[in-house]
């Protein structure tokens, strides 16, 4: 009987771990999200620093985590010939401007 009990439960826990997805983001924090991808495009710090400050996200976390077009915001705008906010974004998460540049 103890068997039956114990195979039960392990296999539940295994059904239920197989069933589990990943949290999609809300409507509101994509568009946010898009905003700041396009404010780093568009080279203007004023741009950026209020779409950051919309989105109620830590702007270190912005440049940490934020991914554009597959590429992380500082060598996305650097791509983009978006010079002024690549070195806006790398001060903002403590990264080398320089350092950053020289690997693209």
């Amino acid at each position: 009987m103890k068997k039956v009990i114990l195979a039960t439960i392990i296999s539940s826990g295994l059904f239920l771990a197989g069933t589990v997805q990943a949290q999609h983001l809300s409507p509101e924090t994509e568009h946010d999200l898009i905003k700041i991808c396009s404010a780093i495009k568009s080279n203007s710090k004023l741009r950026l620093n209020r779409a950051i400050k919309s989105s109620r996200l830590p702007a270190k976390t912005v440049a940490k985590g934020l991914v554009c077009n597959g590429l992380d915001p500082v060598s996305f705008a650097l791509t983009n010939n978006a010079h002024s906010t690549a070195k806006s974004i790398a001060r903002m998460g403590n990264n080398d401007y320089d350092a950053l540049l020289a690997k693209l």
